[in-house]
């Protein structure tokens, strides 16, 4: 890549992480009531720590225990970790308080997250709720539903198969000859006289195939599975010629066509009824939810709203997210044609010259684009940049601007270097 193109390419990554502590603490049975569990009752409600106006209690440390999820819950029982979930509940209160009291919980953006969420955890809990009474399938569904299913679950015939590869015919009928001498050992024989190096290790497997001779090791064979599905159990035969030469072929076992019984494909029925089950029963809840509370499109506003033009901003966005950079051309060209007096169609105009020079190549495309930009755009904040790119874009030099594509929020800025400086 060259230095140019570094220049240009120039991007920030941020990564925000948050730590989220979750938990659950486990109940104990209640005990008789004493004086003494009646004094630690009682002294549930101490104070701990004081924070501002705000208390924290012992009450409130095991509640907070207790949404721990029980496999971390154990690391927060010691007095050590009692002291950290302690220390992490004041770390809490003190960056809540010092929010709300500089404004933001005011802030609208803030707000407008606040309501999301709520807005999804209410429809969420609700809607669990409503589904809960969607009755799971019965054994009977699935029955008539692999009764009227069946050809789903045919099993065609297949084989499974080793061979031993050889050049020759020649070859391969002196293989026959040793592999079915009594006494023979299939394996060793493999290992000393196949030419198939990638089965060569495994006894000659070949796996289990169908008729259409869909081998890992061979490719695709119909005529040598039809061979092997003809044939017997243990049996051996050959010669049989194929394009990787010639075989010599052991049966292991031979499986007729069949139909997996009902008891092995019963659990995927019931999933497959479940899913459809409940699909129907959600549009079904759907529905008598929108007839009570009654639900009125307008069909003239709708159309309105959805034939709403994109905005010069949005398709420059689009464009730099359109893929190849033919795709991403023609996304920037639609910009310039559509909205020829935007603040973005500079860039758009700009990125079209950049994209045939740097990843194309095809310079009398790129200067032809950004000759339009300066015959159109002369006051633009790039103009200068596509001068530079004219004289300099079929040479080493590098510019000093940032990769315009990265950022379209704000005006890109351009400081080409004097034409006769080098980087």
């Amino acid at each position: 890549m060259s230095p140019r193109r570094l220049a240009f390419s120039a991007a920030l990554l941020v990564a925000i992480g948050a730590v989220t502590m979750a938990g659950a603490a486990p109940a104990k049975k209640a005990a008789p009531k004493t004086a003494r569990t009646a004094a630690v009752a009682n002294d549930s409600d101490a104070v701990l720590v004081r924070v501002g106006g705000e208390a924290i209690t012992r009450r409130m440390v095991f509640q907070r225990l207790e949404e721990i999820p029980e496999q971390y819950r154990t690391n927060y029982t010691t007095p050590e970790g009692r002291q950290q979930l302690l220390d992490r509940i004041v770390e809490e209160r003190v960056w809540l308080q010092d929010a709300q009291k500089n404004g933001v919980a005011d802030r609208e953006a803030v707000r407008r997250q606040m309501e999301q969420q709520k807005r999804d955890l209410l429809i969420r809990t609700w809607v669990n709720e409503v589904m809960a009474n969607n009755p799971a399938p019965s054994d009977s569904e699935a029955k008539v539903y692999y009764d009227g299913h069946m050809e789903d679950f045919r099993t065609p015939a297949n084989v499974t198969v080793r061979h031993i590869q050889s050049k020759t015919e020649a070859d391969a009928r002196k293989v026959l000859a040793l592999v079915r001498a009594k006494g023979a050992n299939w394996d060793d024989l493999v290992k000393k006289m196949s030419t198939d190096s990638t089965t060569r290790a495994n006894g000659g497997s070949l796996g289990t195939v169908t008729k259409e001779g869909a081998f890992a090791a061979l490719g695709m064979q119909p005529a040598l599975a039809e061979s092997a599905l003809a044939m017997k159990d243990g049996q051996i035969a050959g010669p049989i010629k194929t394009d990787h030469g010639w075989h010599v072929i052991k049966v292991d076992a031979v499986h007729a066509e069949s139909v997996r019984p009902y008891e092995q494909v019963r659990s995927f029925i019931m999933r497959q009824i479940q899913q459809t089950k409940t699909q129907d029963y959600y549009n079904e809840a759907l529905g008598r939810a929108k007839s009570r509370l009654g639900v009125s499109p307008d069909s003239s506003a709708i159309k309105g709203f959805l034939s709403i033009r994109k905005s010069a901003r949005e398709m420059f966005q689009e464009a730099q997210n359109a893929g190849g950079p033919e795709a991403r051309i023609a996304a920037y060209r639609k910009v310039v044609e559509e909205f020829p007096d935007a603040d973005v169609t500079p860039q758009a105009q700009f990125m079209t010259g950049f994209i045939y020079s740097e990843e194309l190549k095809n310079y009398p495309e790129a200067e032809k684009a950004f000759r339009e930009l300066l015959a159109r755009y002369p006051k633009s904040e790039l103009a200068a940049s596509a001068q530079w790119m004219v004289e300099h874009m079929r040479t080493e030099d590098a510019p000093t601007f940032m990769n315009l594509e990265a950022d379209s929020s704000a005006a890109p800025t351009a400081t080409p270097k004097s034409p006769t400086a080098k980087h």
